[in-house]
């Protein structure tokens, strides 16, 4: 019996003895496992250590920045699905390139609330080209014309004297001042046309005559061709058509006059394709005339009565 404590069997809670009643044996080599306690805890946090007690270890949902780990591990979440739905468009893009050819896709016009309609040509583009306005010269007397210019192609020279008595002559000058062709010789009054092939340059007129004279320059271009059968009937010098023909045309004339009778058979650029006749005073005949190039074709008529022409296919 020890005093002070009463009669008990065993060690108390109290005794000196009671902690080594609770401890169990330690084995060498292994280490506690036991969660601290809640007083441990405070003191570990206090900045006492216990001897042979673990520092509390840190939750495996908290970041070390002190955030969460749940709110940490939802952000790369979001920036994983970023990233799929960013891949997932640059591989749609692929595939709709490659499905329209392989080429860049054209760019469409940005959407600005207006419907976009077609683009209207402006009238200065809808009006023909080869439309070319007439050269008008007119003069008094002998006497070179002013310079004028054509383009490459058939010119149609008409040629008014109607107030002459004595000679009437035409000279037409190429861009050299050299003689290109007499367009009129005859005596008296004169109206009449005829077409000449030319290269586009400037050219001039030498008049002869002993009264008023006008002269018109027209180059016809893309005119619609008559077709076969045709008849042409005039007075004097003329270029008629043009019509069409496949490179072949029977050509039938009668002529009242007395002087030379020539008709020259020519092409849209007023290039000579066959001498159909050239006769003398009145005349009926007729000729099969030939063409080289392609229609539609002109006839130049020479003559100082009246005439018909009859075509039609040979």
């Amino acid at each position: 019996m020890q005093g002070g404590g009463g009669s008990h069997c065993g060690a108390l809670a109290t005794d000196d003895n009671a902690a080594d009643a609770r401890a169990r044996a330690r084995e060498p080599g292994k280490i506690r496992k036991t969660r601290p306690s809640v007083g441990d805890r405070r003191a570990l946090r206090g900045g006492d250590l216990m001897a042979g007690t673990d520092p509390p270890r840190q939750s495996p949902t908290d970041g070390p920045s002190g955030v969460p780990g749940r709110r940490r591990g939802r952000a790369w979440i979001r920036a994983g699905w970023v990233a799929v739905v960013a891949a997932a468009v640059a591989v749609a893009a692929v595939v709709t390139v490659r499905a329209g050819g392989g080429g860049p896709t054209a760019a469409q016009p940005a959407a600005t609330g207006l419907a976009v309609g077609p683009r209207q040509p402006s009238p200065s583009a809808t009006r023909s080209a080869d439309v070319i306005p007439p050269i008008r010269l007119k003069g008094d007397g002998t006497q070179a014309s002013r310079p004028f210019t054509v383009t490459d192609g058939l010119a149609v020279f008409r040629s008014t004297f109607s107030g002459c008595s004595a000679n009437v002559i035409v000279e037409l000058l190429d861009p050299s001042g050299r003689t290109k062709e007499f367009l009129v010789n005859t005596l008296g009054a004169y109206d009449g046309s005829k077409g000449v092939g030319l290269s586009a340059g400037r050219y001039r007129l030498n008049i002869t005559a002993d009264a008023a004279w006008s002269v018109t320059i027209t180059q016809p271009r893309d005119a619609k061709p008559a077709p076969l059968p045709r008849t042409y009937a005039g007075e004097g010098d003329q270029l008629r058509g043009p019509f069409d023909a496949d490179h072949a045309v029977d050509l039938r004339a009668d002529n009242r006059g007395q002087g030379n009778f020539v008709v020259t058979v020519l092409d849209a650029e007023g290039g000579v394709q066959d001498l159909a006749f050239n006769e003398i005073g009145t005349f009926s005949g007729s000729r099969v005339a030939q063409m080289l190039s392609d229609g539609p074709y002109y006839v130049n008529v020479t003559s100082d009565g009246t005439w018909k022409l009859r075509l039609s296919r040979p």
